[in-house]
């Protein structure tokens, strides 16, 4: 393993792009399989299996992007006003923007005065996330408030450190939690927020520098094929014994979740460094640069498709999940690449 940096002749990275792009699509995978596994008892075992299954294997998606991120900021050395001057435009306008129309478009306070109104957004915007995907950038922007820290300890500590936080963020955070889990106890010790997704960011840090080889990127499609499979067998046991679904191995931060991202971040990080076509790498570049837009409103288009009759339940699950997710990212993909072409709207929607 070496370190290298990645880049194409303009500048873009196309691991990157590649790793975006999947794992946008992931995520909506995850928002369209969701609803089978909640219907545990309610739909026959197979489309709950295949729920299950599509569920478990597209979990990486998250980290993925947290992973990412990671990478792409670390590295780079600004001011803490430039750092967050371009945060506000690319989060938090759009984070704004987005949580007003969901609350808007769910709640539609036809009965408020303006005012009154205004004062039930604000609240219900400080409390909770607007729409429950929301979530990933509140927690993007906690994580936006230790990045100019941690960029001065990267600029001036050895990778040795960086590695012995990463191991500090597993032990206590994804390892720590397994124990408690199966002891049925909790540790006195609890690091709180630095055992959460921050640990993703800087591992993806230090993965993103490194250039794996063929072999280890094949180990790294073993672990995640057996990860996903465990993940599906572990919530059918922990199911079945309820006789509810139980959506415990999930969470983004469970140890096997987490070791399928880091497998797949090898994995598909090494299939982006091979693509060269030139048209390939036009493709992906556009679509990463709609993928935070597409993440913004895709909800909003699944519903709409719901709506329509096109949703998980109209048709085998094997085949529907895939047909909605494909069919949802690219009218999600249509839809930005119009918002970014309208003056002022393209803020709502950053590349």
């Amino acid at each position: 393993m070496t370190e290298r940096s990645g880049l194409v002749a303009n500048d873009r990275i196309a691991w990157v792009d590649f790793l975006r792009c999947v794992s946008i699509l992931l995520v909506i995978v995850i928002h369209v399989a969701a609803p089978l596994a909640h219907k545990w008892g309610e739909i026959s075992l197979t489309e709950w299996m295949v729920g299950n299954f599509y569920n478990s294997f597209s979990r990486v998606s998250v980290p993925l992007l947290f992973m990412v991120s990671g990478f792409l900021l670390l590295g780079k050395q600004e001011g803490i006003s430039d750092f967050y001057r371009k945060r506000f435009r690319k989060v938090f306008v759009p984070l704004l923007f987005w949580s007003v129309l969901y609350l808007v478009w769910t709640n539609g306070y036809r009965n408020f005065t303006w005012i009154n109104a205004i004062k039930a957004i604000v609240y219900a915007m400080i409390t909770a996330p607007a729409s429950f995907h929301l979530w990933f950038l509140y927690e993007l922007l906690a994580i936006y408030l230790f990045v100019p820290l941690i960029r001065v300890f990267v600029r001036g500590a050895d990778d040795t450190y960086l590695w012995y936080f990463a191991g500090l963020w597993l032990l206590f955070g994804p390892v720590q939690e397994m124990f408690e889990h199966w002891l049925g106890f909790n540790f006195a010790i609890n690091l709180g927020f630095f055992t959460s997704y921050i640990g993703f960011f800087v591992i993806g840090y230090l993965l993103g520098r490194i250039e794996f080889s063929t072999k280890m990127a094949g180990w790294s499609s073993v672990i995640l094929f057996i990860g996903g499979i465990y993940t599906m067998y572990a919530t059918y046991s922990l199911t079945s014994g309820a006789s509810d679904f139980v959506q415990y191995y999930y969470w983004y931060t469970r140890i096997n979740i987490v070791l399928m991202s880091f497998a797949a971040f090898i994995f598909l990080k090494k299939i982006g460094e091979n693509i060269s076509a030139p048209w390939a790498i036009n493709g992906l570049r556009r679509f990463a640069g709609d993928s935070f837009g597409v993440y913004l409103v895709h909800i909003l288009v699944l519903t709409y498709l719901k709506w329509a009759g096109f949703g998980v339940f109209s048709g085998p699950a094997l085949l529907i999940v895939p047909a909605v997710s494909l069919v949802t990212l690219f009218i999600s993909g249509l839809i930005i690449e119009i918002i970014q072409r309208i003056p002022v709207l393209e803020e709502i929607a950053p590349k």
